[in-house]
């Protein structure tokens, strides 16, 4: 079978376009001085972007830090070092003296209660997890404590209690 040939779509050539003039403007009205010939404004090409050098920075030093502790903060390590020690010493630190009472006289109860009753079983497990159960809550809140008053003392600039 012979291969017939595909007609071809006559090409349509584009009338060739001379380069538009802008449009003239009229002049102005007599007594007034001339059109100025305002250029289009340059812009600023983005990238690569120049940041101007740090305000008070002398030539060689490092840069300061940004902040720093604020006068007065509690340190929430002290403070939950403190309580690991001994319950109720990191309430005391982070101000909080009744509630580190509350928690020294509470840790200090239990350490009395597992002596006298350390040689029966129920009183060995009953007192260790009240114990244990005492000190995990006195280092948790003194570090969530000391955290508080940070975020306060940051936020109003005064301790908070």
């Amino acid at each position: 079978m012979p291969v017939a040939a595909i007609p071809q779509a006559p090409t349509v050539q584009a009338p060739s376009q001379a380069p538009v003039a802008p449009p003239q403007m009229a002049p102005p009205p007599a007594g007034y001085p001339p059109y100025a010939q305002y250029a289009p404004p340059q812009y600023p090409q983005p990238y690569p972007v120049q940041y101007p050098p740090a305000y008070g920075q002398p030539p060689g030093y490092p840069p300061p830090y940004a902040y720093g502790p604020m006068p007065g903060q509690k340190s929430s390590g002290v403070a939950i070092l403190l309580s690991f020690f001994l319950s109720g010493l990191g309430q005391i630190y982070n101000g909080e003296l009744t509630k580190g009472l509350l928690l020294l006289f509470a840790s200090i109860g239990l350490s009395v209660f597992l002596f006298f009753l350390w040689w029966t079983c129920a009183g060995l497990v009953l007192g260790s997890a009240l114990a244990l159960v005492v000190w995990i809550f006195g280092m948790y809140d003194a570090y969530t404590r000391a955290e508080q008053y940070n975020q306060a003392l940051r936020a109003t600039g005064r301790p908070p209690w």
